[in-house]
């Protein structure tokens, strides 16, 4: 915590050369240093009125730590800060650092048996009050600076008459996710900085709920089922089907997901026995179609050995490794992690009210950031 110094000179008397006074009272300029390490430390609240933030979310973060087979299991408690040994005077004059003892008090739990005990890890420097440290007898400052706010953000390049449009999904930890419309007018994304691969592959391994082609095109375009009937016939003519459509009795694949439908392919369907088919409706943007065509995988499992391919090369693909490594990506928070300020980003961009204690990345999350996409298109 800062202690009080006189760093300042106040004089007896200020004179004035300018025309008027001050519009207003020059702040204290340190006063943002002061604060927040005082928030970081919370060296002079009770350990059970502490909030979740600075050096015990730390803690809290870290602990509990347990073994491979979790028979031993280390608990955090809380924390205490000692009195300095020595004055900032003394540690200016003997080349030491200013700081304060810093124990930390742990439960060890070893099959039936409880140890309770303090751990002593070493001293916190501790800030004087005139924002400064002394480390090794010499005084330091921290230096405010600027860094990129985690959440998404979204860009516009233009090449010749061209816009093509992305996004960045920024974590607070963890991998950048990087999506971006290509000259062949196709959605790709690249994680950090793997390979290009459609955006739906991404989608595809983020949730089963996507997992096939007409999940997709229901999530970003209208879609209406109209009854096979000869009457109808000439409605379907150039529809976009959505799924596969499949004969009830020999279960043969008539037209895949995303064809446009023929009138060759609408005998046949109305010659079957189906009663009914989905078609897309009206279509602003072919952007998904098009990622769709260029997708090589079907299905969610597909999907999560092509993301495992992308980001282990040379390891053989097998399904519980490719899951256990996106599970690691994007869905540990002790890994992933958007943070308070990535979710309310996002909350606020996309009208959401997701809670800010999801830190992770969820499925809906990335089809907002391509509906966005799409009309900023």
């Amino acid at each position: 915590m800062p202690i009080p110094t006189q760093r300042t000179i106040v004089p007896k008397e200020k004179r004035f050369f300018g025309r008027y006074g001050d519009a207003i009272p020059v702040p204290n300029l340190i006063e943002v240093q002061i604060r927040s390490y005082e928030r970081f430390l919370q060296a002079d609240i009770p350990p059970h009125k502490r909030e979740n933030i600075g050096l015990e979310a730390i803690l809290r973060e870290t602990f509990p730590i347990e073994n491979h087979d979790r028979s031993i299991r280390l608990e955090y408690l809380y924390y205490e800060l000692g009195k300095p040994r020595f004055s900032p005077d003394d540690c200016m004059e003997l080349k030491l650092t200013y700081g304060r003892p810093f124990r930390v008090f742990l439960r060890l739990h070893r099959g039936d048996e409880v140890i309770e005990e303090d751990v002593y890890l070493g001293d916190i420097p501790i800030m004087t009050g005139g924002g400064e440290f002394i480390i090794n007898g010499a005084q330091r400052v921290v230096v405010n600076q600027l860094h990129r706010s985690p959440g998404v953000d979204f860009t516009v390049e233009q090449e010749g008459d061209r816009k093509f449009h992305g996004c960045r999904i920024i974590p607070e930890r963890g991998s950048w996710i990087e999506m971006r419309v290509t000259k062949k007018d196709v959605l790709a994304v690249r994680i950090d900085q793997t390979g290009k691969f459609p955006v739906t592959t991404l989608l595809r391994a983020m949730s089963p709920q996507y997992s096939t082609d007409a999940d997709i095109l229901r999530t970003f375009y209208p879609t209406e089922k109209i009854k096979v009937t000869p009457q109808t016939a000439d409605k379907l003519v150039g529809r976009l089907v959505v799924g596969d459509v499949i004969d009830p009795k020999t279960g043969e694949i008539f037209v895949e997901s995303g064809t446009e439908l023929t009138p060759k392919h609408v005998d046949q369907i109305v010659l079957s026995t189906l009663e009914q088919i989905e078609v897309l409706g009206a279509i602003q943007d072919n952007l998904i179609l098009n990622t769709l065509r260029e997708d090589k995988t079907k299905t969610h499992e597909e999907a999560l050995l092509r993301i495992y391919q992308r980001m282990r090369p040379g390891n053989p693909p097998q399904l519980d490794k490719a899951m256990e490594l996106f599970h690691e990506r994007f869905f540990d928070p002790a890994r992933y992690r958007l943070g308070q300020v990535g979710r309310f980003r996002m909350n606020r961009k996309f009208g959401l009210n997701v809670p800010e204690s999801e830190m992770t990345l969820r499925a809906e999350d990335l089809v907002h950031c391509i509906r966005y996409i799409l009309l900023l298109r």
